[in-house]
């Protein structure tokens, strides 16, 4: 899978974000690795890769994303009701 990082085409759609750069806000938490950023400005999302580094949102990593929330989700889930540790 290529990776395009949003460095490479930065500044095509809004100048502000091209000369002082996004402005990122967390939409989606989707564990705790990982992420999902938009800009305030030019409405780019972002997601993190697993460098830790923002690359642009595609539909793959949209799928993906999603389902790695929904594997938390399951995992929160049994480890609250099922795998309880009584004292």
């Amino acid at each position: 899978m290529e990776t395009n990082y949003i460095t490479d085409g930065i500044g095509k759609k809004n100048y502000r974000c091209f000369l002082l750069g996004h402005s990122f806000i967390e939409t989606k938490k989707v564990n705790t690795h990982f992420s999902e950023f938009e800009c305030k400005t030019c409405k780019m999302q972002v997601t993190n890769d697993t460098k830790g580094q923002k690359i642009t949102l595609t539909s793959q990593l949209k799928d993906i994303n999603e389902t790695l929330f929904y594997l938390n989700l399951k995992k929160q889930f049994l480890s609250k009701f099922y795998f309880r540790k009584d004292s």
